[in-house]
């Protein structure tokens, strides 16, 4: 049997090249990435490959187009991420998390657990409504447009290719979550019997999308709000309401902080 052996790996170039185009040392990219500079260094001498939480970090650095490449070797199907640059969220980062409360419905660390386990989820511009609040105008997915690109650990998206995020209008969920939040959700996850009394945004087709706890009865599914001076939603009829996913956890701004 012939054995070949690969002299040059791409993924080692692509490194040196994200170096010289960021301008940054093999310690300032380990910075960045929350790893030591050694394993960076054996990164370049091939000796051990990037694991898949890192080929995400390591292409939100790179953005769009050279990004596509770690994120592919993440093994994440590059066609369903929308063509929106990072460099303004990687920029960004630490003002978003200065400015807003970081609110979760899982017990998960209130830190980014290194750089490395940073994952990119868009901020679409649609939104999901309060009960009884009217959408002035109804934005399909598919027409949507991604206005941010923002970043969450890894360890929090355990679909990271199906996460997006949504605004939030209506006062339907106060105080759990107030108007102006910003939902984080997993589009996998659709099941109606795995998400019974779990928050949710479900999308009607001439409606939009409503974001509340879903709880199944004997013979009907409800939309629970949190501010109970609306009643529940009946949203059995699957033709018209479909779940578009768990809510994971939401951003809301601080109210008692000085503007």
């Amino acid at each position: 049997m012939v054995e070949f052996k690969q002299t040059t790996r791409e993924w080692s170039d692509r490194i040196r090249r994200l170096l010289k185009d960021l301008k940054l040392s093999q310690a300032g990219l380990a910075e960045r990435l929350g790893v030591s500079p050694a394993t960076v260094s054996r990164w370049l001498a091939e000796k051990n490959e990037p694991t898949a939480e890192t080929y995400v970090a390591l292409g939100n650095l790179a953005g769009r187009p050279d990004g596509a490449y770690f994120w592919e070797r993440a093994g994440i199907d590059t066609s369903k991420l929308p063509d929106h640059s990072l460099r303004q969220a990687l920029s960004s980062i630490q003002a978003t998390l200065d400015d807003f409360n970081l609110i979760t419905s899982k017990k998960v660390s209130q830190h980014l657990a290194g750089r490395g386990n940073a994952v990119a989820i868009p901020l679409m511009n649609v939104t999901a409504f309060g009960d009884r609040v009217p959408p002035h105008e109804n934005v399909r997915l598919s027409q949507a447009k991604v206005e941010d690109v923002l970043l969450a650990p890894l360890s929090w998206c355990p679909h990271p290719e199906n996460m997006i995020s949504m605004h939030v209008a209506g006062d339907s969920m106060y105080p759990t979550i107030p108007a102006g939040s910003i939902l984080f959700v997993d589009t996998a996850i659709t099941d109606r019997s795995y998400l019974n009394e779990k928050l949710v945004v479900v999308a009607h087709r001439d409606l939009g999308f409503k974001v509340a706890r879903l709880q199944r009865l004997a013979g009907s599914d409800l939309l629970v709000s949190a501010n109970p001076k609306y009643l529940p939603l009946d949203v059995s009829n699957a033709t018209k309401w479909k779940i578009f996913g768990e809510v994971l956890w939401w951003v809301s701004k601080d109210l008692k902080r000085n503007s």
